[in-house]
């Protein structure tokens, strides 16, 4: 059974990237495309695994929006996350440092932070592990969302 093109998951992902700019809507949309693809295929090929994380009720639904969080990470927040680690140099804390038209200092790493700490928090209250954000295929997902299922069992 293929997975569903329009189902309320979409509608999330369309929410999610309705501000951002072409290019990086353009990238986070192709991402889920490209795990929404493989979801279908593990589907269609009966993968066991996947198998095991529907009967533990996993929706198609519940997959959409999940991978349309991770690739928003993926694609927009984790960069922006990584561009606000201060180091033990404190790069761009002591002095903003120009990437372009990007400053990285002290104001950047502020609005990134509250960016990040709100991303995580709409996370955890869809019920979603954090750390499933920095996993990067469908199948990655597929194997950490079993294993803790099987840890709930």
């Amino acid at each position: 059974m293929p997975v569903q093109s329009n189902h309320p998951g979409d509608n999330f992902l369309r929410l999610l990237v309705s501000e951002m700019d072409a290019r990086p809507r353009h990238t986070v949309l192709r991402r889920h495309e490209a795990m929404i693809r493989e979801l279908t295929f593990r589907i269609e090929t009966n993968d066991a695994r996947l198998a095991y994380v529907r009967s533990r009720g996993w929706s198609d639904e519940h997959f959409s929006v999940l991978f349309a969080l991770n690739c928003v990470y993926q694609e927009v927040l984790g960069p922006l996350h990584a561009s606000a680690q201060s180091g033990a140099a404190g790069l761009g804390t002591s002095s903003a440092i120009r990437h372009g038209s990007q400053t990285f200092g002290r104001e950047h790493t502020r609005r990134v932070v509250i960016a990040i700490n709100d991303f995580f928090a709409l996370v955890a209250e869809l019920g979603f592990d954090r750390q499933w954000m920095s996993k990067n295929t469908c199948g990655d997902l597929v194997f950490s969302i079993e294993l803790q299922e099987r840890e709930q069992e």
